[in-house]
């Protein structure tokens, strides 16, 4: 079963991410799909935008922690393909955006939201850090201060606060909300193609937020993490649904 539904019209595809049961959570069948989704579009002409949602009332929650994979540093970041992406994504978040799905939205170049969406990294509540680059966009969007109180206290803000924080461009409610991002999209997709692409990759180097040396910084404290008895007890407590013991180590 497809864990991503597509649908392409006026030069914009619309990419779902279709695993409600889980909010959406991201597991490796859902990053092979991405993958494979997002060269695809590269590679056809006839796309020049792609708009990024989630079924059901999550934008995303994140990595799958139920399915408990083994720790592995070869697995890639959970925003990779939209990382080798050329052209414009529009997150149109539905609902929550939290830990990896929050690294999703921030990848893309434009975020509108619906009026009762939440923004997370609560990474540090199961002995964890955000590896997808939360740690570098974050900042870059709401500013040093008000990253650090999200990612170090893990706790969310709703979409009024990351309106006023520049974290979305606007909100609307739900039912419009797809309305609206395809209008941004249809609007994007008349402009000219080769000229949006080299602006894309112009507005990335002004952000900085794409560095190889910091992302990867970044990834080495996620998998040392990955390694630690207090990372184990945050996805246990998890899956158990009790407050984790943390002992540092």
């Amino acid at each position: 079963m497809s864990t991503i539904a597509i649908h392409v019209e006026d030069a914009v595809a619309r990419v779902m991410l279709d695993r409600p049961d889980k909010r959406n959570a991201i597991n490796d069948d859902m990053r092979a799909e991405l993958t494979a989704a997002f060269a695809a579009f590269d590679a056809d002409p006839s796309v020049r935008v792609v708009v990024l949602t989630g079924a059901g009332s999550a934008f995303c929650a994140g990595g799958d922690l139920s399915a408990s994979p083994s720790p592995d540093p070869q697995r890639p970041r959970i925003v990779e393909p939209l990382d080798q992406f050329s052209k414009p994504v529009i997150a149109a978040i539905n609902g929550l955006a939290f830990g990896g799905g929050l690294e999703l939205a921030l990848a893309c170049d434009l975020r509108i939201a619906a009026t009762g969406a939440r923004f997370a990294l609560p990474e540090v509540r199961i002995g964890s850090l955000p590896g997808s680059g939360g740690t570098q966009r974050l900042p870059a969007v709401v500013g040093p201060s008000l990253a650090a109180q999200m990612i170090l206290t893990g706790e969310p803000i709703d979409a009024a606060r990351a309106l006023a924080a520049g974290l979305v461009t606007a909100l609307c409610e739900p039912d419009r909300l797809i309305d609206t991002a395809m209008a941004h999209a249809r609007t994007i997709a008349r402009n000219a193609p080769l000229a949006v692409i080299a602006a894309k990759r112009a507005l990335r180097m002004a952000a900085g937020t794409h560095r190889a040396e910091n992302l990867d910084f970044e990834r080495k404290l996620f998998n040392e993490l990955a390694l630690s008895e207090d990372r184990n007890e945050g996805r246990r407590a998890f899956r158990e649904k009790r407050q984790p013991v943390f002992k540092g180590r």
